[in-house]
């Protein structure tokens, strides 16, 4: 039985802070005064405000920052062999396929080694 009381007493003061809170909105909510509303001689002055002639023209977008920038992702080119560089076969900054031949090492010196050691299996 004290459940029903309780709840009912919680009803009950629900209701009446509801009742309380629209009785103090009323008057707010309400104009001021009909009288007044409706005589434009008591009206309150206007408040001066300053203009501008509105004209179109291009504005610059940019953004100035100082600072570094480094790239997610890099790559080291590296030769298998050393060798002096004969031609390079790229251009810095251009997108390459796999496997495309990017520089030419002097064929010279692996070449005068190859014939030295052929002429040695022959002799």
């Amino acid at each position: 039985m004290t459940r029903i009381i309780t709840k009912r007493r919680l009803v009950i003061a629900a209701l009446a802070a509801t009742a309380l809170s629209a009785g103090l909105a009323i008057p707010y909510a309400l104009p001021h005064g009909a009288a007044q509303a409706s005589d434009p001689a008591k009206a309150p002055a206007g408040v001066p405000v300053s203009v501008a002639v509105i004209e179109k023209r291009n504005a610059p977008v940019w953004d100035e920052f100082s600072g570094r920038l480094e790239a997610i992702e890099r790559v080291e080119l590296r030769s298998r062999v050393a060798g002096a560089i004969q031609a390079v076969h790229f251009r810095e900054g251009a997108l390459v396929k796999e496997g495309a031949l990017l520089i030419t090492i002097d064929p010279a010196p692996y070449q005068a080694e190859v014939d030295r050691t052929q002429a040695q299996v022959t002799a």
